[in-house]
């Protein structure tokens, strides 16, 4: 069994604050070598009760970050790496390359914090910068 954790998210697109959102949960932790393993509900906005499970999932150099619910994706963050994947959604499915910039994770005494740069672009669009702010703390 996990240990409980509180988890802060903070995303922006485009390094703007106008465009940042976060979210906050309770979830739980687990580690197994070599991989820590975070996973909370997610809503998907203010005004909705439909969710979907997130599982995060890393190590010192990498993140993976696992939806399944009404909105169901897989994103691989690795600094310099470009991944491929589909997101898909209630409004059709969409293909997704990311490409990390940055990756820092970061771990001390009951607390991590992984932060990211990226560029996300949807099937033929062009890519749009993001940040990704993630805190986990043990309740």
């Amino acid at each position: 069994m996990g240990k409980a954790v509180k988890i802060r998210i903070k995303g922006m697109q485009d390094n703007t604050s106008e465009e940042e959102i976060t979210t906050k949960a309770r979830g739980t932790m687990l580690y197994k070598e070599p991989y820590y393993y975070v996973s909370y509900e997610e809503k998907i906005d203010r005004e909705s009760s439909l969710s979907s499970k997130t599982v995060l999932r890393f190590s010192k150099r990498e993140l993976r970050v696992t939806r399944k619910g009404e909105v169901e994706s897989v994103l691989e963050f690795l600094e310099g790496s470009v991944h491929n994947s589909l997101y898909m959604t209630s409004m059709g499915n969409f293909e997704v390359e990311l490409t990390t910039d940055r990756l820092k994770i970061s771990m001390e005494r009951k607390k991590w914090r992984i932060e990211a740069d990226y560029r996300i672009g949807l099937n033929t669009m062009p890519p749009s910068y993001g940040k990704l702010e993630i805190h986990i703390e043990e309740a």
